[in-house]
């Protein structure tokens, strides 16, 4: 029973690290959308946000160095 709380305690902290990626990815992209609002074409607004839906698709993300994740660690 117990390997079954850290595989549930793991599983939720991938699940939240990775919301919070996406979630700031979307904050990117919307901030950007707002910043160039008349001067993106629909073209790179539709490419920016398959940018967001690919992250929440994808269940690993390629590593970086550079990298705002890299300032905050989100590990417990």
């Amino acid at each position: 029973m117990e390997s079954l709380a850290e595989a549930t305690g793991w599983l939720f902290g991938w699940l939240l690290r990775n919301s919070a990626h996406a979630s700031l990815l979307a904050a990117i992209v919307f901030t950007l959308e707002l910043c160039f609002w008349r001067r993106l074409s629909p073209r790179w607004r539709y490419g920016l946000w398959l940018l967001v839906l690919a992250r929440l698709l994808l269940p690993v993300a390629p590593e970086s160095r550079v990298s705002l994740f890299n300032l905050v660690d989100l590990a417990p």
